[in-house]
């Protein structure tokens, strides 16, 4: 529903106000609870039984998608509600990623914990890839009503699964002191250990420089190729199809010792690839689409390496009391994708949607490439 929700709300927003700017301002709404609230939502949801942490979130997210639907249906949707629901959607990711993610590395355990992540990214990336498919087909047939209808029956779905899960709910060494002193004691580890150091450093420069360009996916679309909501949605998944082989790939083979190579090889590879898209946009050729939705297939095969080893490198080398914490620092600097959004938004409403997304991520790739320098403890084997 995520990535529903990213297409239709960005396709939405272009018909009526005809703004790339106001487009990726809707995406900044999104991201801008998660540099708000990353750091404390890890810190607080350790606390309490994350199962219930994620049921009570997915059962506000339906009464959220299910009014959004209502308000659809009685031509009485406006801007600003639709900014009040990417808002909450915000918060919700916030609290969802440390906890849920971490979830996932207390049942798998130490060994099986690269393959474990990896398979979560390949849950991650085959709705990455049918979500815009979806999406841009329900906007075309039904309206936006129709988009949010159906994420209402997904989040009510969501919420009576987890709630049959009962291991991994709780982490041992839960910590019960004040949630500041969590959030010191994390920072504290982060600039212990430099591997962790890179990741996150790593991870705000693909918010700032790569992921930001999302926002403008349907934009290109719209502009660059003249499609409709279902074409726009059909050439936005296969970023998340080329994730999903990736994926695959990772569960199957990873190993600990290559998590590192793993995490910055596959973040090279989306940076590039998602600036050699913006270069085909710019031609404005609809005979050059099948290039474009080639790049976006091998920048999701990178998103894949990167996406899984992302959480899988904290996981693995965290204590499990400051999992959580960690976690929620990665959160915080996954959330500082709004200035980036800004960023690319402002470039695109004077210069155009393509030439913003070019610009936006050469400079990322130039500052992953001082990155690796800095760090080059992720062209290494991890002992």
């Amino acid at each position: 529903m995520r990535w529903l929700d990213v297409l239709v709300v960005g396709y939405y927003t272009l018909v009526v106000t005809g703004s790339p700017f106001t487009v990726s301002l809707m995406l900044f709404l999104r991201m801008l609870p998660m540099f708000l609230l990353g750091a404390f939502a890890g810190a607080f949801a350790e606390r309490l039984d994350r199962r219930i942490v994620l049921v009570g979130l997915l059962v506000l997210m339906t009464i959220m998608y299910a009014t959004l639907a209502v308000l659809a249906m009685r031509d009485a949707l406006e801007l600003w509600h639709l900014a009040l629901g990417v808002i909450y959607s915000g918060i919700f990711w916030s609290f969802e990623l440390p906890v849920r993610r971490t979830m996932v590395g207390d049942i798998a355990g130490g060994e099986r914990l690269p393959r474990a992540m990896g398979l979560e990214s390949a849950t991650n990336s085959i709705t990455r890839a049918v979500g815009p498919l979806i999406g841009g087909g329900l906007y075309d047939a039904v309206g936006i009503q129709g988009a949010f209808g159906f994420g209402a029956a997904v989040c009510i779905i969501g919420a009576l699964m987890l709630a049959t899960v009962r291991r991994g709910a709780r982490s041992e060494g839960m910590g019960r002191g004040p949630i500041l002193a969590g959030l010191i004691e994390g920072g504290a580890y982060v600039r212990r250990d430099r591997v962790v150091q890179a990741v996150l450093v790593i991870t705000v420069i693909l918010n700032l420089f790569g992921f930001a360009c999302v926002s403008m996916f349907s934009v290109i679309g719209r502009e660059s190729f003249g499609m409709s909501a279902s074409e726009t949605g059909l050439l936005a998944s296969t970023e998340g199809f080329g994730a999903f082989c990736g994926a695959l790939l990772v569960a199957s083979f990873a190993r600990k010792a290559q998590l590192a190579r793993i995490f910055a090889a596959g973040a090279g590879t989306y940076i590039a690839c998602i600036g050699l898209f913006g270069l085909v946009g710019i031609t404005q050729q609809t005979t050059l689409i099948v290039a474009a939705a080639g790049f976006l297939f091998l920048a999701g095969f990178g998103l894949s390496g990167f996406g899984s080893m992302q959480s899988g490198l904290i996981l693995a080398r965290a204590p499990a009391q400051m999992r959580v914490r960690v976690m929620g620092v990665l959160a915080m600097c996954i959330g500082c994708g709004p200035i980036g959004i800004l960023n690319v938004g402002w470039i695109a409403e004077a210069a155009g949607a393509a030439t913003a997304v070019t610009i936006v991520s050469a400079i990322g790739f130039v500052s992953f490439a001082v990155a690796m320098v800095v760090y080059p403890e992720l062209r290494r084997r991890l002992t």
